[in-house]
């Protein structure tokens, strides 16, 4: 019983060992069986880009590139043609203004004129009124002495001849007669005297009146003209708000025209990335649908990324294209960061529409640290990703461990750093033109973000874009918040990280955020900010120019209010003159009333007299005849002079009088003029302002256009490079296919094989199980046999006889014993064979190394041969490695290195860039030609070659090192005999 029990157990382990090797088998088949479906979707792809090289190179053209040109030409002249109108029509408009502003200066300027011309003609008017009037009372009073004179002449001449006794008693009583109408008339006159002197009060008080009037007059005038000064200081002012203003919306305008604003189809980036059809009708596909289908997904995705890229033309301010730098170490660290900003808008952008959410990368100064010292490995050891593209996994992941950065949380938790790498053409840029702009720069990280983003696809699967944007959405780690460094090493090339969490195993050095660039949004903010602000300072710039007018239309009203008040203050002071000479004529007609009067009184006691001394009266009366005579004759002189004096001032009152007249209609008229051309420049303001706004619009479209022409005429200049580099990209897309479907050949024989050898398991672990059905089985009845004989042996009455039977049973057993030994040694054998295999895989897959290995050393020579060629300025280097070793080389190097849960080879686009080395820019589309590598690198413990999964999208790794292994040798030496072809690597 023991041996059959031995035996049944030993024929458990083979069954055991048979499981698994089969299980062992499985995944080798699983894992060819993945091989021939890449190497099938290579093939596909290889032959999608053929179609695609094709028919690029068939449709590059130099009259397509002409009649693109003139097309863009024609537009340039249009648009240029519209700005100059648009300019024309600003310099017409300003010039108006200018005009209309000078016509209605002058205007007011002629108004103030013509009102100060009425003010000196009302001031020369009154004069001479004033100088009239004084004539006037001389010649009045010279007329009244020449009269008084005259008549006193008379007088004595009558009193002569009436000297008789008759006549003197006439003369007597009509000398009392006179007496008393004498004595009436001073009654009379004291009255008017005292009349006019009230009037003269009054006057004075009027005359004070005005003054008071014109000096308010005046100073209106005085304020009038300090508001019109204020309003032109304003003006002034407003107009250097708005040049401000306008220069901060144009700095803006700049600053957004500079910054990438993402335009992509999201429906058909999801087609690119998720296939055009669900993953169950492509399993039901046979392989001949499958190829035409996977032609069309390569077609689809590589016009996706064309049209996406030329969607996206890059853009940079004046600020960004005059900073300049000799070597790229010259970064500064605000620089660095703005480079991050300017990356983390681009890939946020992305996020945001992929995703739909807001979780965004960040950046912190750890990240910027732990990037700029990973880029300092590669400098120090020299390594340009380049000529070898290759990750230095340990540095990255001494850097991870070095700052505590990782992935996961808690006891999950473990240090690890993502790198990628990306070709630039800086230091063929500073080679060729001494220097690079940051601008530059900016347009090489921008080519290099937009491939990871959006040129992924084909050999390459998407890997950097998952990353990017932080995995499929179905992984855990889809909702983690993930951060970003980047820094360029000493040859140019861009090296990009990522990680997730900090302080793992320690405190990580400096976790605060770098300072932050203002996004697209935020600049529109801005931008709208800053043009409410430029219009609100062209509506104060509109309300100065318009206050500025009514202070002028104030001032003139002012002005006019001035010389009304000027004119009444003269009328009164006239009148006062006037009620003065009255006064001063009443006061001397009062005296010579009283004069009268005493001389009447005096003539009447001279009658008197002269009746009683008649003799001696007549002989006085004759001298007084004689003085009265003498008198005539001198108030005769003086009163000719006085009447010439008053005529004299009387034609220059009426001279004066129509001066002032003539004057007054020139204000009146000139007044009209300048509100006339008040208005008509407030009209001229509105529409410059209009004309501003039209040309604003027509220069955007002259940029616009002009930038367009420029772009097909960098094509047509280079139109032999691109021809010469498309036609590089159909051979190399020929060759590809060729080396992607003898792959697909070979994996089509490993997976055969594979298969057959899991046939040969499986039926071994059949016999086995029968094997061990049959001993289990064998033993359980003998057992059985053997416990019934047992009970019953002391009832048997021929015990020797069953204790023989028993024995022979016992014997009969051992027999059968003896054959499952024989099967289960036999199901032994089995197992090492299968051993045998799997270790054969492994000795395959330490031979591939050491080809890999060997491989290095093959390329690191090829390489230095073909660097002692030196291309010309106008040719990208060459490389003296066919493109199909290339891709042979990458894919051996990538799974020569052991696969974590965490970490998987990535075969990337990469981008054909014209005329690089000469000019920097790059100027042609991007293919999908030859690949190269990507490296996650975690910082966890390596082991065998075994399937793992990304974080980022769970997905399986590869190991095709079965494969590659058995050709690396092969096709690196057969690369020697296939010349030089052009090296296409831009992003690992």
């Amino acid at each position: 019983m023991t041996n059959a029990q031995d035996a049944m157990h030993q024929a458990q382990q083979v069954v055991d060992q048979a499981t698994t090797t089969v299980q062992s088998q499985t995944t080798s088949t699983n894992q060819a069986t993945h091989n021939a479906n890449i190497a099938k979707q290579t093939v596909a792809t290889a032959q999608s880009q053929v179609g695609a090289k094709q028919a690029d190179y068939d449709g590059l053209t130099v009259d397509s590139l002409k009649k693109e040109q003139a097309t863009a030409q024609q537009l340039v002249n249009q648009t240029q043609a519209a700005q100059s109108a648009a300019q024309a029509n600003v310099t017409a408009a300003n010039n108006q203004v200018t005009n209309t502003q000078d016509a209605a200066n002058k205007a007011a300027q002629t108004a103030t004129s013509a009102q100060q011309t009425t003010a000196d003609a009302q001031a020369k008017q009154t004069a001479a009124q004033t100088e009239a009037d004084k004539a006037n009372a001389a010649k009045d009073e010279a007329k009244q002495n020449n009269d008084a004179a005259i008549s006193q002449q008379n007088q004595a001449q009558k009193d002569l001849d009436n000297l008789d006794a008759g006549k003197l008693t006439q003369q007597a009583n009509e000398t009392q007669t006179a007496i008393d109408q004498g004595k009436q008339n001073i009654s009379d006159t004291q009255q008017s005297l005292s009349q006019t002197t009230t009037n003269k009060a009054n006057a004075d008080k009027d005359v004070a009146n005005k003054t008071t009037t014109a000096t308010t007059a005046n100073n209106a005038v005085s304020q009038a003209q300090n508001s019109v000064n204020s309003a032109t200081t304003a003006q002034n002012n407003a107009q250097t708000t708005l040049n401000q203003r306008q220069q901060a919306v144009a700095d803006l305008q700049s600053q957004l025209a500079a910054m990438p604003t993402l335009k992509v189809d999201k429906a058909a980036w999801e087609k690119a990335v998720n296939g055009l059809v669900p993953a169950d009708q492509i399993a039901a596909m046979t392989d001949a649908e499958y190829d035409e289908y996977e032609k069309k997904w390569n077609a689809y995705c590589q016009s996706f990324f064309e049209t996406t890229y030329s969607n996206n033309q890059f853009s940079s301010s004046k600020q960004d294209i005059d900073t300049k730098f000799t070597n790229i170490n010259q970064l500064t660290k605000a620089q660095y960061e703005e480079l991050a900003n300017y990356a983390l808008n681009i890939i946020n952008q992305a996020r945001n529409i992929w995703r739909g959410d807001n979780n965004e990368l960040k950046t912190q100064s750890v990240d910027m640290e732990a990037a700029k010292e990973i880029a300092k490995a590669y400098s120090d050891a020299n390594v340009n990703i380049k000529d070898t593209p290759t990750h230095l996994s340990s540095i990255v992941n001494s850097i991870a461990s070095k700052y505590h950065v990782g992935i996961g949380s808690g006891v999950g938790a473990y240090t690890w750093m993502n790198e990628q790498l990306g070709e630039t053409a800086i230091n063929n840029v500073i080679k060729v033109n001494g220097t690079i702009s940051l601008a530059e720069i900016k347009e090489q990280l921008v080519t290099d973000l937009e491939l990871m983003l959006f040129g992924d696809g084909g050999l390459n699967s998407w890997g950097h874009f998952y990353t990017l944007m932080g995995g499929n959405k179905d992984a855990s780690s889809y909702p983690n918040q993930y951060y970003m460094g980047i820094a360029f090493d000493k040859y140019g090339h861009l090296h990009v990280t990522a990680r997730s969490t900090a302080n793992i195993g320690g405190t990580t050095p400096d976790t605060t955020p770098i300072a932050s660039a203002p996004t697209v949004t935020q600049l529109k903010q801005s931008l709208a900010t800053a043009q409410n602000a430029q219009n609100t300072a062209q509506i104060n710039l509109n309300n100065a120019k318009a206050s500025l007018t009514t202070a002028n239309a104030t001032l003139a009203t002012a002005r006019q209010d001035a010389t009304s008040a000027q004119s009444a203050l003269n009328a009164a002071k006239t009148k006062q003159t006037q009620l003065a000479s009255q006064m001063t004529a009443l006061n001397n007609k009062l005296a010579n009333l009283k004069t009268k009067l005493a001389n009447d009184t005096t003539s009447l006691a001279k009658i008197k007299s002269e009746l009683a001394n008649l003799a001696d009266a007549q002989a006085a009366q004759q001298k007084v005849l004689d003085n009265a005579k003498a008198r005539v004759q001198a108030t005769s002189a003086t009163l000719a002079t006085a009447t010439a004096n008053a005529n004299a001032k009387t034609a220059a009152l009426k001279s004066a009088s129509q001066t002032l007249s003539a004057a007054k209609q020139v204000q009146a008229i000139a007044e009209g003029n300048a509100q006339s051309a008040a208005n008509t420049a407030k009209e001229a303001v509105g529409k410059a302002q209009h004309a501003v706004e039209a040309l604003t619009n027509a220069n955007q479209h002259v940029v616009a256009a002009k930038a367009q022409l420029s772009a097909i005429t960098d094509k047509l200049n280079n139109f032999a490079s691109l021809k010469q580099h498309s036609l590089n990209e159909l051979t190399s897309a020929q060759e590809l296919l060729s080396t992607a479907k003898t792959q697909l050949k070979q994996a089509n024989d490993v997976l055969n094989t594979q298969q057959q050898k899991l046939d040969v398991a499986n039926h071994s672990l059949d016999a086995a199980k029968l094997a061990l059905d049959k001993a289990t089985q064998f033993v359980n009845q003998r057992q059985a046999e053997y416990d019934a004989a047992k009970a019953h042996l002391s009832k048997l009455d021929h015990a020797d006889e069953t204790l023989a039977a028993a024995k022979a049973a016992l014997e009969a057993a051992k027999v059968q014993l003896t054959t499952s030994q024989t099967d289960y040694q036999t199901a032994k054998e089995n197992a090492a064979n299968a051993q045998q295999e799997l270790t054969d895989a492994q000795t395959v897959a330490a031979d591939a190394d050491q080809a890999y290995t060997h491989a290095q050393k093959v390329l690191q020579t090829l390489e230095l041969q073909a660097s002692l060629e030196v291309p010309t300025v106008t040719e990208k280097p060459q490389q003296s490695v066919d493109t199909v070793t290339e891709a042979v080389v990458d894919e051996a190097q990538a799974d020569s290195v052991s696969d974590t849960p965490s970490a998987i080879d990535q075969t990337v686009v990469t981008t054909a860039t014209a005329n690089v080395a000469a000019t920097g820019h790059n100027t042609a589309k991007t293919e999908n030609v030859a690949p190269s590598l990507t490296r996650l690198t975690p910082h966890m413990p390596a082991h065998s070659t075994t399937a793992g999964t990304l974080p980022q999208t769970g997905e399986a790794s590869e190991n095709r090192l079965a494969v590659l292994g058995l050709t690396l040798l092969s096709l690196l030496l057969s690369g020697l005999t296939l010349g030089r072809v052009t090296s296409k690597r831009r992003i690992h």
